[in-house]
This record gives C-alpha cells, sequence and structure tokens, in this order.
C-alpha cells in the first residue's frame, strides 16, 4: 500500500503565515473548529465526520492530515486546494499569493478589537420612510401581498412596513415594492430593505451597512439575554408574530465581525434558527462535477456563530429529533418542505423554539450532513 502521509508531507518545502493558511481554509469553506499551538484542527472534509475535529493543518507549513484511521488522508496545502476546488496549478498559486496578506489576528483577539470600535451609521431621512408608511395603508395590492405572506395587520403596524409604486427613474423600470425600514442598535433608521411584490427580487437602499449591524436588533436588545437568529427581515417579521420579538436578522449568510461583536454583547444565549437550504444538488458548478465539499448555507452560518463565541450558549432550533423544520406538505403555507420560518405556522414556529436542543446535541445528531427523504424522492440529491 502506499504511503500517502509521508510523501505528499515530505514533497512541501513552502512555508506560509498562520493568518495565510486561516483564509485560505475559510476559502476552501473547512471551518476550523480548535486550534493548538502549531496546527489548526478541523472536521476532516474527506469523510465528513463531525463527531470530533480529526483533521489537523500545519500554521506554517499547510501540512495536513486526517486522523481518523478509517481515512488517513494526507498531504500539502497546494494538494488541499486542487482536491477542493480543482484548480489547475497556475490557478492555485495565484489564490495562496492573493492570501499571502492575511497575517489575521486570533478570532479573539480580533473580536476584542472590534468591540472597541463602535461603527458609524449615517442617519435615513424619516419623511421618506412615514411617506412609504402611509402609501402602503393605501394600497389594496400591496396589502393583499403581506396578506398572503400571512401577516396581521398589527405586525405589519410594528415593523412599519412602507410601500415603493412602480415608476421609471431615467429609462430605468422600478418595480412595486414592499419596504422595510432598518435601524441601528439605538433605533435610528439607516436604510430600508425592499422586496418586489411580484416575483422574487430585493433593492436595498444604497450602501445599506448590513455587514455593520442586525435588523432589528434595537428592539431584540430590549427583550432580555436570548436571541434568535434567523436570515432576512420577513422571517424577523414571522417569529415575532408568533409571540418572540428577541428575533434579529443577519440579512443573508455572512457573519461579519460586527454582528459577532453585537451578539456577545447583548446576549448570553443563541438561538439558530437560520435557512434549512437545499443541501447541495447532483453537480455543483465550483466543484466542476459531484460537489463534496458544499453544506446547508444555513448550517454553516450557524456554525460560524459556534466559533465565534466559544462562551455563549447556543442552541438550534429543531422541529423533532428528525429534522430541523417540518417537511410534510401544508396547504396555504407551503407545496413542500419547509425551508425558513416564513414557511411556518406559529405552532410550528414556537415547537422549534420550543425544542430547540444545544449545539453538541445537534452535531451529534449529524442532521446537518443527511439525506432527508424528501430530498433523495424530489431527486435534489442522489
Amino acid at each position: 500500500m502506499d504511503n500517502r502521509r509521508n510523501d505528499s508531507w515530505e514533497a512541501s518545502t513552502e512555508v506560509y503565515s498562520p493568518g495565510q493558511i486561516e483564509a485560505l481554509l475559510d476559502y476552501l469553506n473547512i471551518g476550523i473548529e480548535q486550534q493548538t499551538m502549531t496546527h489548526f484542527l478541523t472536521y476532516c472534509p474527506f469523510h465528513g465526520n463531525r463527531d470530533t475535529p480529526a483533521f489537523a493543518v500545519d500554521k506554517n507549513l499547510g501540512l495536513w492530515t486526517c486522523f481518523n484511521p478509517s481515512c488517513g488522508e494526507a498531504g500539502n496545502l497546494r494538494q488541499l486546494i486542487e482536491r477542493r476546488t480543482r484548480l489547475n496549478f497556475f490557478e492555485i498559486t495565484r489564490l495562496i499569493l492573493e492570501h499571502q496578506d492575511s497575517n489575521r489576528k486570533p478570532l479573539h483577539e480580533r473580536l476584542a478589537e472590534i468591540r472597541e470600535t463602535v461603527p458609524e451609521f449615517i442617519e435615513f431621512p424619516q419623511g421618506p420612510l412615514d411617506r412609504m408608511y402611509d402609501d402602503f395603508w393605501k394600497n389594496d395590492k400591496a396589502q393583499k401581498y403581506m396578506a398572503s405572506r400571512h401577516f396581521e395587520e398589527k405586525t405589519l403596524r410594528h415593523f412599519r412596513i412602507g410601500y415603493s409604486p412602480y415608476k421609471v427613474v431615467k429609462q430605468v423600470p422600478k418595480p412595486e415594492m414592499v419596504i422595510v425600514p432598518m435601524h441601528d442598535p439605538d433605533g435610528m433608521p439607516i436604510g430600508l430593505i425592499g422586496r418586489t411584490i411580484e416575483g422574487k427580487g430585493f433593492k436595498n437602499s444604497d450602501d445599506l451597512p448590513k455587514s455593520k449591524t442586525a435588523y432589528n436588533i434595537h428592539r431584540a436588545k430590549r427583550e432580555g439575554g436570548t436571541v434568535i437568529v434567523v436570515e432576512a427581515s420577513f422571517s424577523v417579521m414571522r417569529v415575532h408574530q408568533a409571540g418572540h420579538p428577541n428575533v434579529i436578522a443577519l440579512l443573508g449568510g455572512s457573519l461579519s465581525p460586527f454582528h459577532a461583536a453585537q451578539l456577545n454583547r447583548y446576549f448570553d444565549t443563541i438561538v439558530i434558527m437560520t435557512d434549512w437550504d437545499q443541501r447541495v444538488r447532483k453537480t455543483c458548478a465550483e466543484c466542476r462535477g459531484p460537489c463534496r465539499g458544499h453544506k446547508r448555507p444555513g448550517t454553516q452560518l450557524g456554525r460560524k456563530i459556534v466559533e465565534a463565541l466559544p462562551n455563549k450558549q447556543i442552541l438550534w432550533a429543531a422541529y423533532n429529533d428528525e429534522c430541523i423544520y417540518p417537511y410534510q406538505p401544508l396547504e396555504g403555507y407551503r407545496t413542500g418542505p419547509a425551508k425558513d420560518p416564513d414557511d411556518l405556522t406559529d405552532e410550528e414556529i414556537n415547537q422549534c423554539l420550543n425544542n430547540a436542543v444545544s449545539n453538541f446535541e445537534f452535531e451529534s445528531w449529524e442532521i446537518a450532513e443527511t439525506v432527508l427523504p424528501w430530498e433523495r424522492q424530489r431527486g435534489i440529491i442522489e
């Protein structure tokens, strides 16, 4: 049998910085779970373990190995990049050089620094917000659209939902949109989140600082030490309507240092209720073939929160011990599996939150990477 471990480790003489290695692992979607003085420890990207971080990457040499005897994969940094991306030698060289200056400090030091930095926000004028709010209650089409999304009047008034009509600006058509005002942690308006009434289009106000704060955090921080984290503004409204005002949205699948710092500052317990996206399809354009490394984006965001806030109590919303969200058809709410809180009834939202499990238990299920029955039936994954 070939000794892959020795051959591939001896083949590399390149030296990197720990920050460069960390940045490249992040690029490869390999999350760091722990670290020692000399190595980053992660879950193995080749045999998909979730019990303990068995994959070690040298912080300076980029040499890696899996200590699970049933796997035993090993190699150097270039080989890792090639197997994860299918890039050629020159593309790999360029990628490594692009991250050469990524001399990032340890995560806890970066968070400590960002906590000392208070982001500056530019106030959005209140006049247009009031006008769009009034326009919403004059427009039957906008109200019917939000009613079709199962929003009650008191919820729409609480979040001061607005309406922007169809218009043409500089010969460019602008569709009708429902408008959601966004505020900074102190409650000052800082921009708009827009969603088209027809289709699934999104348009935010220019330079919306969504990486510097979370949607609805100015209200949620007044509700105590527990916060529910979702991805979209409509999800916030649905969870609030179900009786949980302590909810925020990160407006996407990214966790910025500002997000992490605010979660650390205002809350003790974090309940992850991110989107339950379809896992992977049969092929992946980025992998140029069968996808071996990409996971559910919602669970990846949750794991970033876990990694960034090791001293917090982290829970995962779960409908029961077999699924995160229910996937049986429910007329009026969905015709297939639920993807996010928007697809759930108030009762289902409450059950998911009441059954929330610890991060340790969630990982022990390995539910995030399993094949759900409806996925195989619908041919989403093999």
